[in-house]
C-alpha cells in the first residue's frame, strides 16, 4: 500500500475538525491527570499530565497554524504564510525539551525520597490517557505525513501512548508490590523519551528556517544542473569539466 499520498484525501475542513476532537481530548485529560496525579501522590501521572497539557498547546498552536498557512500572499508576505507551520513545528519541539529536562529533575528528586501513591488511581487514569492518546494520534496519522507541523504533533501524542502504557505498567507494580520508587522512575524514563523524540526531530525545522538545503541534496550536482541548462539554452556544448568545475560559492 502506497504511503505517501494519504495526507491527499484529507480536505482542509475535515482536517481542522480532527485537530479541534482532539484539542478538547487531550484538554479534558489534561485536568484529569493534574486532579488525579495530586489526589494519588502520582509524579508520573503528573508527568504524563504536562505532556498531554503540552500537547494541548501544540494543537491549538497547530490549528491556528493551518488557518494562516492557509491565507494567500499578499504585498506583506509575498511568498505567503506557510511557513507559519515550521515556526509552530519548532515551537512544540522546543516545549518538550524543556518538559523534558523539568520532569528528570523532579523524578530525580523523588527517587530520594519516594511518597506514598494511590496505584489504583494512577492505572485508571493512565488508561484512559492511553485510549485518548491512540485516538489523537489516529486522527493525526495520515495528516502527518504533508506536514512538519502536524508530524510534530503525531510524535507528541504517540510518545504520550507510551508514557500512558508506562504510567499503567507502573501503577500495577505498586499495587501488586508497593514499588514506590517506580513511580519516579518512571517519570525520568518518560522524559527521557520525550527529549529523543524532540531532539531528533527538531533539527528539519531548525534547517528549514535557516534556509539549508535538503540534506539528500547535492549542491554541486544542482548547481552542474544549471550550468547544462544555461549552456542548452545558449547553444553551447556541455562538458563534464562544466558541470563540476566548482563548488557553490559562499
Amino acid at each position: 500500500m502506497p504511503h505517501d499520498h494519504g495526507h491527499a484525501h484529507i480536505d482542509p475542513e475535515s482536517g481542522d475538525r480532527r485537530v479541534s476532537i482532539a484539542i478538547w481530548a487531550n484538554g479534558l485529560l489534561t485536568v484529569a491527570q493534574v486532579v488525579g496525579g495530586i489526589l494519588s501522590g502520582s509524579l508520573a501521572l503528573i508527568a504524563d499530565a504536562l505532556h498531554n497539557f503540552s500537547d494541548m498547546a501544540s494543537l491549538v498552536i497547530a490549528f491556528a497554524a493551518r488557518k494562516i498557512a492557509r491565507r494567500p500572499a499578499d504585498e506583506r508576505m509575498t511568498f505567503g504564510y506557510g511557513r507559519v507551520e515550521i515556526v509552530a513545528a519548532l515551537i512544540n519541539y522546543t516545549t518538550l525539551v524543556l518538559i523534558g529536562f523539568y520532569l528528570i529533575y523532579e523524578g530525580g528528586m523523588r527517587m530520594i525520597d519516594p511518597p506514598e501513591v494511590q496505584g489504583w488511581t494512577v492505572v485508571i487514569l493512565g488508561g484512559v490517557a492511553l485510549v485518548i492518546d491512540t485516538l489523537t494520534a489516529m486522527l493525526t496519522y495520515s495528516m502527518q505525513k504533508g506536514s512538519v507541523n502536524i508530524r510534530a504533533l503525531f510524535l507528541h501524542n504517540l510518545s504520550d501512548a507510551a508514557a500512558s502504557v508506562a504510567v499503567v505498567a507502573g501503577g500495577t507494580l505498586i499495587i501488586l508490590y508497593d514499588l514506590r520508587w517506580v513511580d519516579p522512575a518512571i517519570t525520568i524514563g518518560i522524559a527521557l523519551y520525550i527529549l529523543y523524540l524532540a531532539l531528533t526531530e527538531i533539527g528539519g525545522p531548525i534547517r528549514t528556517l535557516m534556509l539549508g538545503s535538503p540534506p539528500d541534496i547535492d549542491g554541486n550536482d544542482v548547481v552542474g544542473a544549471m550550468r547544462g541548462v544555461d549552456c542548452a539554452f545558449r547553444g553551447d556544448p556541455v562538458g563534464d569539466s562544466d558541470l563540476i568545475r566548482s563548488p557553490i560559492p559562499i
